[in-house]
């Protein structure tokens, strides 16, 4: 059986994170960081996919000595908001891949290898399934490797808060529980939305409310603080990790998981408010798992978009 390569892009906003996943397995040595490009012009942007697509694929069949007769295919985690099934971007006044508004990436990529196939790696890349979807539901879908028979509900938390809701490693979209989309940045928490309460300027907003907020201070530097035994940054932290149990609690009653999942860069801060999270959520003896490997669970997750075996619901 012809080995099934994927080559999985992480696209961030100011990083491009890049790697090889072949047969369900990430080869380390091909995870690669690249300059996003995002403020860019369209054609400098797909040029950069472009360029990341081939780089992989001289890595796969040139550094790693491997036959170019493989099953390819190419996944993104894309920043939305997107239309994932067609491809097209609809990111507008994010300061990001504005340029790529109302393209159908698929079919741009396709029309560049096309023009390109007289190269061999283009010519093998013209035949490969390219397939897109949220960021945070792949992270959510990569961590499933670890629990591939559980039901958790995933949060990445950092410039804004995404989720996903997953079963046995399948994305729930819908079902008891499961709010639209599996998306919960849009609905309300207090006075404002999940994503302004749960999110980097969440806390620094509660920091400012509790009078700890001091001068060019951010989330790393209101943690340190914490760390370093302030007291009112500390509570800054408990506070967070209440709200946090708090805006949880329903979807935990209905959704009845057996863990909830953390990434994003907030995640460094576990330590600080878990505790309270945890003690929150302590009725429901729900446990809490915290993933620094954010970018490689996410590689893994684009992985499999293309395994008949996980499915999205």
């Amino acid at each position: 059986m012809k080995p099934k390569v994927v080559i999985a892009l992480d696209v961030g906003g100011t990083f491009i994170k890049s790697g090889l996943v072949v047969d369900g397995e990430l080869l380390q040595a091909s995870c690669k960081q690249h300059p996003a490009l995002a403020d860019q012009d369209a054609d400098v942007i797909i040029e950069q996919f472009i360029s990341i697509f081939e780089d992989q694929y001289q890595f796969y069949t040139g550094t790693l000595g491997k036959s170019a007769d493989c099953t390819w295919n190419i996944g993104l985690a894309f920043p939305g908001p997107f239309d994932y099934q067609q491809g097209i971007c609809y990111i507008q006044g994010l300061s990001k891949y504005e340029a790529l508004y109302g393209e159908n990436i698929q079919e741009v990529l396709y029309t560049r290898f096309n023009a390109l196939q007289h190269t061999e790696w283009a010519k093998h890349l013209l035949q490969a399934d390219i397939r897109f979807e949220n960021d945070a539901k792949l992270f959510a879908l990569g961590v499933s490797k670890l629990f591939p028979n559980e039901r958790y509900i995933s949060l990445t938390i950092g410039t804004g808060l995404g989720s996903a809701f997953i079963d046995h490693a399948s994305i729930l979209n819908e079902g008891p529980g499961v709010p639209k989309d599996g998306w919960l940045f849009d609905k309300p928490f207090l006075e404002n939305s999940i994503d302004d309460a749960f999110s980097r300027r969440g806390i620094l907003r509660l920091a400012e409310q509790m009078r700890a907020l001091e001068k060019g201070m951010d989330v790393k530097e209101l943690a340190e603080q914490a760390r370093n035994g302030n007291s009112l940054c500390c509570k800054v932290f408990e506070e967070f990790g209440t709200r946090l149990a708090g805006m949880l609690n329903s979807y935990v009653i209905d959704y009845q998981p057996n863990r909830i999942v953390i990434g994003g860069q907030i995640a460094k801060s576990i330590d600080l408010f878990g505790p309270a999270l945890t003690a929150g959520l302590a009725e429901s003896s729900i446990v809490i798992f915290t993933s620094e490997n954010v970018y490689e669970h996410t590689l893994i997750g684009i992985s499999r978009l293309f395994d008949d075996s996980f499915g999205f619901n």
